[in-house]
């Protein structure tokens, strides 16, 4: 499997992407946020500019707080139920 924390980008589909945040590890919860959108083409599509971060347990809810990132339903009740911190 190639090494993809060279710094350098890498193309795949939108699948296998998701399956290698899948695959990373044990990190329950993720942080993003849209910094940009391009412009729009002829058929209405553009390009995005997401960051994100993965974050591993025991550093969630550090992770919310110092973002300042609303939190989604589902994560929220695994915070409440202890889950996840």
């Amino acid at each position: 499997m190639p090494r993809y924390d060279d710094g350098k980008w890498h193309a795949s589909t939108l699948g296998h992407f998701i399956g290698l945040l899948v695959d990373a590890g044990q990190d329950p919860a993720v942080t993003f946020r849209v910094v940009s959108k391009g412009p729009k083409d002829d058929q209405g599509r553009f390009i995005q500019h997401i960051e994100a971060l993965m974050i591993p347990d025991d550093h969630v809810l550090d992770t919310i707080a110092s973002t300042g990132a609303d939190v989604h339903k589902t994560l929220k009740a695994l915070i409440e139920a202890k889950a996840v911190k």
